[in-house]
């Protein structure tokens, strides 16, 4: 699985940001405070994972730059924010019915514990999931769609996604472009072979 760790991983992020978009690198905030993770933890009422925390205390988030394929590094407020709405409308159950995860993903439409941690920006995220049913890993990534709930996992750890993305960004599967208002953003080249 990884070898890097997630400190690994945001340097040569940081390296490649800067050698091919200054201004994205120059974007990201500094990390998250302890008294903010502290807070974060009583809201949801559990421990953030490990390496959740190590993450978001180097950078909280990516500053709304798209830097994955599959969307924004949200902040921890942004997370909160997020997992606060989606449970608020989901987390009773009513439409747990409906969810149709393929794989080692709970039969629900949304849980207390799993954590939006990527924005999609169209009211879809990739989950951190805290709970999964037997069969599932404590800490694996999974989409979720606002219109079809947890979809399918999607990588074994957030560790893992970053180092896979490291990978990508030394492999020149992705290339910086301003978006419509001149902010960075990296666009994945989809591999067509």
């Amino acid at each position: 699985m990884a070898s890097a760790t997630i400190a690994d991983c945001w340097k040569q992020i940081e390296s490649w940001l800067s050698a091919n978009t200054p201004e994205a690198a120059l974007s990201l905030p500094p990390g998250a405070s302890p008294a903010a993770f502290a807070q974060a933890e009583q809201v949801l009422g559990y421990a953030l994972p490990g390496e959740v925390k190590e993450f978001l205390a180097i950078h909280d988030g990516s500053a709304g730059i798209w830097l994955h394929d599959r969307g924004v590094f949200m902040s921890l407020s942004e997370i909160l924010s997020a997992w606060d709405q989606e449970f608020d409308l989901w987390g009773d159950g009513n439409n747990d019915e409906w969810a149709t995860p393929a794989g080692p993903i709970q039969k629900k439409w949304f849980a207390r514990m799993w954590l939006p941690i990527l924005n999609q920006w169209t009211g879809d995220y990739v989950c951190i999931d805290l709970d999964p049913p037997k069969g599932g890993q404590p800490g694996q990534l999974f989409q979720w769609n606002h219109d079809g709930g947890p979809i399918s996992v999607i990588e074994s750890s957030l560790t893992d996604l970053l180092s896979e993305f490291v990978t990508e960004l030394r492999n020149g599967l992705y290339v910086p472009k301003p978006n419509r208002v001149g902010k960075p953003y990296l666009e994945y080249l989809r591999n067509e072979g």
